[in-house]
């Protein structure tokens, strides 16, 4: 039902919903609560439709420690205790599900939410967003070098120490949930002829994974979440009989591979019959696990010469490779092409960038409003950084990542028979060059370099409902 057509007999609310499974301290945590919070939107009689954009939830973060620091496990001011920049408190999250209670079915599943988040963010928001609507939101931040971004400096996520005892907790956040179906542009029907109500699941992280730096592993710092708040901008359209029609959606589908070498192919099968586009980042994979690390950064491959997509073998949806062209920073080319030091060269990867902002704005490149990508400016995320920049979160990161646009308008790329895969070269000596130091640069099949890559579809999906019941369209 579109609520545009029933403006006049249309009423707008905002439904706060608690946890359906919080416990009486209402605390969720790894260490001492829960790790999966759960919201239950009940079905109505009457059309009920449920803004997904506008959807936010609410609560407070705070970071804390099990050693050190000044007392009731507070952070010590100048400690090195991160979250990511581009991430903020989307970092906790690792799994988030959502669910029609009539059809009794997942209708979105995110893995890896928090390698989805840096991406969307970083290549869908500007510089300014990121001090503004997203500090506020999520508690982002810049991954300026001269900001400190800490837990406990800049962006203080943690206000444990400003009076003792451990009853304090730390900054607020009301942030939106990435997943595709809430960025439809479509209101979601939560009547009883619909969805019949819908159930979201949010799964948090082990802090390990979450709180990072230096002191973040040696004092064990770990992070807890209290009073925690959907909230639902839902509309009522009264005097409306329920209607058979359909629900358009977009949804987020993750996969996983390990890149080892400076000349890879990642091959998989993604299942999906209308795929939009496809969204790759990477990071060091013996990064993941270890607190002194960035899990949710991210990283950089080396320096990319050559990129084809492809599927079943067969050139898709571009018909010709991707080259790039090395360029030092003051537009004279590279002295010698063959040299393994570049000389702090940028990457002038317009082609590969160009299609990573239209694969996260899945329209054309002429539509995108804003981003952090940057060549030579430390205010949201450089491109032409190492494969670990900004791993120990005191020192800037990059905003890297690969993307394709199949389909801005239309039903999107069948990959439900076909496989789909990418071939990736980067140099295999290349070094970066700073005051005279060259630092390796390249995938060299060690496993110190070894690059973990998460792979996310956004694929379009249909649902039929009516009197006879629900098909659903994938």
């Amino acid at each position: 039902m579109n609520r545009q057509s029933n403006l006049a007999n249309t009423t707008k609310r905002f439904l706060q919903l608690h946890p359906q499974n919080a416990t009486s301290g209402g605390l969720f945590s790894p260490r001492n609560g829960l790790v999966l919070v759960r919201f239950d939107i009940s079905s109505s009689e009457a059309p009920l439709l449920l803004d997904g954009s506008s959807l936010r939830l609410a609560g407070v973060y705070t970071a804390r420690q099990v050693t050190g620091g000044p007392g009731n496990n507070q952070l010590a001011a100048a400690d090195l205790n991160f979250l990511d920049g581009f991430c903020g408190v989307n970092m906790a999250i690792e799994n988030v599900t959502i669910s029609s209670k009539r059809l009794n079915q997942n209708l979105e599943r995110i893995n890896q939410y928090y390698r989805l988040c840096p991406s969307v963010v970083s290549g869908a928001k500007g510089f300014k967003e990121m001090e503004t609507e997203l500090s506020n939101q999520s508690l982002s931040h810049n991954t300026n070098a001269l900001s400190r971004p800490g837990l406990n400096t800049y962006n203080a996520y943690s206000t444990v120490g400003a009076t003792a005892g451990q009853g304090q907790r730390g900054q607020a956040f009301s942030m939106p949930l990435y997943a595709g179906i809430f960025n439809s542009g479509q209101d979601i029907d939560l009547s009883s002829a619909a969805m019949g109500g819908c159930t979201i699941e949010i799964l948090l992280r082990a802090s390990t994974n979450v709180v990072f730096g230096a002191n973040a592993s040696a004092n064990q710092a770990y992070y807890e979440l209290s009073d925690l708040v959907l909230t639902c901008p839902v509309y009522e359209v009264g005097g409306a009989a329920p209607q058979a029609g359909q629900f358009s959606f977009n949804s987020w589908s993750s996969m996983f591979q390990t890149v080892n070498s400076s000349d890879s192919v990642l091959s998989l099968t993604p299942g999906l019959g209308r795929v939009t586009s496809c969204l790759i980042n990477s990071v060091t994979a013996t990064d993941l696990g270890n607190q002194n690390f960035n899990s949710s950064r991210l990283g950089s491959l080396g320096e990319v010469q050559q990129l084809r997509w492809s599927a079943n073998g067969a050139l898709l949806p571009l018909q010709y490779r991707l080259q790039t062209v090395n360029q030092q920073n003051n537009d004279v080319a590279k002295v010698n092409a063959t040299a393994p030091a570049s000389f702090q060269v940028h990457n002038l990867n317009a082609d590969i960038v160009r299609n990573y902002l239209e694969g996260i704005k899945t329209d054309r490149y002429n539509k995108v409003a804003g981003c952090n990508q940057s060549y030579n400016s430390w205010s949201g995320g450089a491109v032409n950084q190492t494969i670990n920049a900004g791993r120990t979160g005191d020192t800037p990161q990059g905003s890297d990542g690969l993307a394709i646009l199949y389909d801005a308008y239309g039903s999107g790329q069948n990959f439900s028979q076909r496989v789909w895969s990418i071939q990736l070269r980067t140099s295999a000596v290349n070094q970066l060059n700073n005051n005279g130091t060259n630092r390796s640069n390249s995938i060299d099949g060690t496993a110190a370099t070894a690059q973990a890559c998460s792979v996310f579809f956004l694929s379009k999906n249909t649902i039929l409902f009516g009197g006879g019941g629900i098909d659903v369209q994938r």
